[in-house]
């Protein structure tokens, strides 16, 4: 019983216990971590040169600055990826301020269509809700709630499509 109790054989018992657990805990964060990610995400729709010149939407300047970073949103999702939250913040703080600029548009269009506003609302209250959260969500939550600024903006090109062209078809 002496034998059980001398401190080398306590000492390796207790080593052979704690070196048991530790690969299997280490393994699992390794597969979790090389886990790959496919960029799947709505591309954002932009409007012919035409149609913009012929209904004047050149002239609305926080619409033209909302497209550009929309744009640079959707081609800094890879970079994302493969980096972090941090690699998008710039990008999302500047979309946020024109998307938060958007709704003081003096535009007349934007002025006379609720509808318009609507889609513009909801496309800011989803990239101030991406901007705040990014940072706490896995990257497949990230990629996700980045596609809903995506699908956002798409249904507001549409709305705004859909309505200059009835006008001109009346």
């Amino acid at each position: 019983m002496r034998v059980f109790l001398d401190k080398k054989y306590l000492f390796i018992i207790i080593l052979f216990i704690s070196c048991d657990q530790a690969p299997e805990n280490n393994t699992l964060e390794l597969k979790e971590t090389n886990k790959f990610i496919e960029a799947v995400y709505e591309v954002p729709i932009q409007l012919n040169e035409d149609f913009i010149s012929i209904h004047n939407l050149d002239d609305w300047n926080e619409f033209k600055r909302l497209e550009y970073y929309i744009l640079v949103l959707a081609n800094s999702i890879t970079g994302y990826l493969e980096n972090d939250h941090t690699y998008l913040t710039e990008t999302l703080n500047s979309l946020s301020n024109w998307a938060s600029d958007i709704s003081k548009s003096e535009y007349k269009l934007y002025n006379e269509r609720p509808e318009i506003k609507g889609r513009f609302k909801l496309l800011n209250i989803q990239i101030q809700k991406t901007k705040l959260n990014i940072e706490n969500w896995t990257k497949e939550k990230g990629l996700e709630e980045l596609n809903k600024i995506f699908v956002f903006y798409n249904y507001s090109i549409k709305t705004i499509k859909s309505i200059l062209d009835d006008i001109v078809i009346n």
